[in-house]
């Protein structure tokens, strides 16, 4: 029975998680699908059903690897092709819209300098935003998957409020509940990965994977040999919390942290002009462009605001 309300209590994990209706998974990054990919594997593995939009090109990563951002970013989208094939998705339910990542990130910092430069770059935003709508509305999702909005990645939050702005404007124009179900990829750099805060106040699940959806997930791991160092990083850290787990009398290897995903329906009256962290320092750790520290309160607020406003 579909839920009468977007609402955490209304949405029952089964019905998220049934092989039917018209699942949309909307990512800033190529990889981002990692997070998550047991369940997308759950949801859609025969290729029945199912869209994917990815936000960025990912050439972020493109200046330090002395490649051009242009041939990065194909890059990391042939790998995200890939991915889905091994989640048992089809090219044909995939839509890049190319987005570059260091123009993104010039842009944020335009947002904080104010000015013209303000104005424009929030014209910018929210000609992205109008993009992630057009795809949104030609999934016509009958849920829609997000990474959390977490402070743990600039645009992981920014394709979180532009997807949550389509989606609102389509429950008024339908009036069906259409919720949206988020997955936690990592916060305070990488400290907290894949998982919630242990004092987060929100909804939060966890789903145990099968053996044939854990190998699915290892393939797409594979399937990103551009992210490789990335990747061990993350496996040394849920190496420790795995380890840590132990503190609670049930040890977890790589393996058993991996097999277990969680996600959790984000209400509808979420706030997205709050940070998700009291102090301000702990939102993207880190995180700079040309030296300028990425910041929630001047950068992802203003343009949450504006967008929704």
């Amino acid at each position: 029975m579909d839920p009468r309300s977007p609402r955490p209590e209304d949405v029952s994990t089964d019905w998220i998680l049934r092989p039917g209706g018209r699942p949309l998974f909307v990512f800033a990054h190529q990889d981002d699908e990692t997070v998550m990919a047991g369940l997308i594997r759950r949801v859609v593995a025969d290729d029945a059903r199912g869209r994917f939009v990815w936000w960025t090109n990912g050439d972020g990563l493109a200046p330090g690897t002395g490649m051009a951002p242009e041939a990065y970013g194909a890059m990391r989208v042939e790998e995200a092709t890939r991915a889905l094939a091994c989640l048992g998705a089809s090219e044909a339910r995939k839509t890049d819209l190319w987005c570059s990542e260091i123009e993104n990130y010039r842009r944020l910092t335009h947002v904080a300098l104010g000015g013209g430069l303000a104005v424009e770059a929030q014209a910018y935003f929210r000609a992205e935003a109008l993009k992630v709508e057009a795809a949104v509305r030609a999934a016509d999702p009958d849920r829609v998957f997000v990474l959390a909005w977490q402070g743990g990645h600039p645009e992981h939050d920014l394709v979180h409020v532009m997807t949550a702005r389509a989606v609102r404007m389509l429950r008024r124009e339908t009036g069906r509940p259409i919720p949206i179900v988020q997955c936690p990829a990592y916060e305070y750099v990488i400290a907290c990965a894949l998982r919630f805060k242990p004092w987060f106040q929100g909804d939060v699940r966890r789903v145990t994977l099968s053996v044939e959806e854990r190998a699915a997930k290892q393939a797409v791991f594979e399937a990103y040999p551009s992210q490789q160092a990335l990747f061990q990083k993350f496996r040394a850290v849920v190496r420790v919390l795995g380890a840590l787990s132990a503190l609670r009398g049930r040890p977890l290897s790589v393996e058993d942290y991996l097999g277990e995903e969680q996600l959790g329906v984000v209400p509808p009256e979420q706030d997205y002009t709050r940070s998700t962290h009291r102090w301000e320092r702990l939102n993207y750790m880190l995180d700079d462009f040309e030296g300028i520290g990425v910041r929630f309160d001047t950068m992802v607020r203003p343009i949450a605001a504006a967008l929704l406003g």
